[in-house]
């Protein structure tokens, strides 16, 4: 004899599963089995579970956004030419500096090296009107009729030397290189001598002097070149 099925239980059939996700919804109508009420309370906190994370589900199983690998590559790009270019720049910009930097030198040496060159033009200028102001002078006498030159003499020497050097580095000016030769002449004439001149050789070394007016002519360079004017 087969057993009678229960009235308040339902069935597992498709049809009670249908039923039991309508008596969620329905808790008045619920069956009197304890057995079928904790069935109906597990799927009911099932269901309430799974409405509180629907979003974040919804997130999860939504398909993944296709990758923009147009756009990647292209950043990609441009951050390995930016890489590169950086340092191309950089490198640029000292190499620039340093031209700069050596363009500067340069010209500061030249400047420097000028005016070391005016001062020895100017120095050799104002020696040499000394050396004619004194030789202007009455000196004291070897013996009667002859001048004690031996200063004027060795002054005359150290200024032939430097008026060597003088023209092998080019004067500031081609008026300073004619009167620089004139007073060549005239050096060499007195550092030939002897310490003791006759009084008739000095005289003729004054006028030599005289003649081209090398004492005016020292003096007026020496104060071009110290740019005080003619």
């Amino acid at each position: 004899m087969t057993a009678s099925q229960d009235p308040q239980r339902l069935d597992s059939s498709p049809l009670d599963e249908a039923r039991f996700f309508e008596l969620l919804e329905q808790p008045e109508a619920w069956p009197e089995d304890p057995a079928v009420q904790a069935e109906l309370a597990d799927l009911l906190e099932l269901h309430l579970a799974l409405g509180c994370h629907a979003s974040d589900l919804a997130d999860h199983l939504a398909p993944a956004p296709r990758p923009r690998w147009k756009a990647s590559w292209a950043l990609a790009a441009a951050a390995v030419f930016l890489m590169a270019l950086v340092p191309a720049f950089t490198t640029l910009q000292r190499t620039r500096s340093l031209q700069a930097q050596a363009r500067d030198t340069a010209r500061l040496e030249m400047l420097a090296q000028k005016r070391t060159q005016d001062r020895a033009w100017i120095a050799f200028f104002q020696q040499s009107a000394t050396l004619l102001q004194d030789f202007e002078q009455n000196p004291a006498l070897c013996k009667k009729g002859e001048e004690d030159r031996r200063q004027e003499r060795d002054m005359a020497m150290a200024l032939l030397e430097s008026s060597h050097q003088l023209a092998a580095q080019g004067a500031p000016l081609k008026e300073a290189e004619i009167i620089r030769a004139n007073l060549h002449a005239w050096l060499f004439e007195v550092a030939s001598e002897d310490s003791c001149l006759s009084v008739e050789r000095a005289q003729e070394l004054r006028q030599m002097a005289a003649a081209h007016n090398l004492e005016t002519q020292s003096e007026r360079m020496e104060r071009r070149l110290r740019g005080e004017g003619a």
